[in-house]
């Protein structure tokens, strides 16, 4: 396959899902019912052109996990990158809003520009979304209309009265059940740490969330490249999604150089590379090409959630209760029949 026509490579990406509270109990039941090695996580490693954008990327860890689109989702820096990006100062965040942040403005009619499903098959209309060419029409993560509604925020809160923390509030309510919240100082909004900006008011969107138009090769480092702080791209060698912040489902997201790791541990081979890295390149579109666990569905609580819900339809002896789990993920779109990997996406 000659790649010199093309404007975008393959790209290895290894994502997984997991959760760091999950009890001995709901680990055996992944491991036993969920397919999974370890029973702490469920994973997939994928193939996606080089100039596939965050935006889409979203709607391929859909169709990955099993997922509908049925609820908020984020993607994110490991905290210890965003603090030393930021220095954990408004300044310092206001400065990347429309580089690397979604502006304070963000509205979900401008994020979610392209939900247009309405009836038939979600994961005919996801494999539109994934595929490429790959066009961001969102307003407002262009970097001037960005930075100007950035700019117009601070301009608004020209002074801003610092109050104590409610910690410090409340003992010394303890010892004075009549005291108020002092206030510690007053400042421009710039010139706030983000604590105490989150601390006057409530934002639309998280300080934290990632411009959905940037491009996931450019934004993510591989594994043992450098990152250099002379350069802002690219920014971290991990990203965070975030999916349906009440059932919290967080995938952690990698990148390798190449399927070394995968051809050594013989869970690929040579020529199913060849025809994965074929087919992003002919059809624009990203391939999975292994992945450790099954699929979960919507609304279960989450991966521990998901844990519970497999011991009761495999282990628990009450036939009605079984039956009526069965029925409600298969009205989620959840089957327990085992996908092959060439037809995940």
């Amino acid at each position: 396959m000659d790649k010199s026509n093309k404007n975008f490579t393959p790209v290895r990406l290894h994502l997984e899902l997991t959760d760091a509270y999950l009890s001995d109990y709901e680990k055996r039941m992944l491991n036993r019912y969920g397919e999974t090695l370890t029973g702490g996580s469920i994973s997939r490693d994928i193939l996606i052109p080089s100039d596939m954008p965050l935006h889409n990327l979203h709607y391929a860890i859909q169709k990955l996990f099993g997922w509908q689109n049925a609820h908020l989702r984020k993607f994110q820096l490991p905290d210890p990158v965003f603090q030393k990006l930021t220095g954990g100062m408004v300044k310092g965040w206001s400065d990347l809003v429309g580089t690397l942040f979604q502006p304070p403005s963000e509205a979900e009619s401008d994020l979610f520009w392209d939900e247009d499903y309405k009836s038939g098959s979600i994961h005919t209309w996801l494999r539109k979304k994934y595929t490429g060419p790959f066009i961001y029409k969102g307003t407002l993560e262009q970097p001037e209309i960005a930075k100007q509604d950035m700019k117009e925020m601070l301009n608004y809160f020209t002074m801003i009265e610092v109050k104590e923390s409610f910690t410090d509030y409340l003992e010394r309510k303890k010892q004075n059940p009549d005291t108020e919240m002092r206030t510690i100082r007053k400042a421009p909004l710039v010139e706030l740490t983000l604590a105490e900006m989150r601390s006057a008011f409530t934002l639309e969107g998280d300080v934290e969330n990632l411009l959905e138009r940037l491009e996931v090769d450019k934004v993510i480092a591989a594994k043992a490249e450098e990152i250099q702080d002379n350069k802002l791209f690219p920014v971290t060698d991990e990203l965070i999604y975030q999916y349906d912040f009440g059932d919290d489902w967080t995938v952690k997201i990698t990148k390798y150089e190449d399927c070394a790791d995968l051809l050594h541990r013989n869970l690929i081979d040579q020529e199913e590379l060849a025809e994965a890295e074929a087919m992003v390149l002919d059809k624009h579109k990203p391939v999975c090409i292994h992945k450790q666990g099954i699929s979960v569905c919507d609304d279960v609580g989450g991966l521990s959630g998901f844990a519970n819900f497999l011991g009761t339809i495999y282990e628990s002896e009450d036939r009605l209760e079984k039956s009526e789990m069965r029925a409600w993920a298969k009205s989620l779109g959840w089957s327990a029949q085992k996908v092959s990997v060439k037809t995940l996406l």
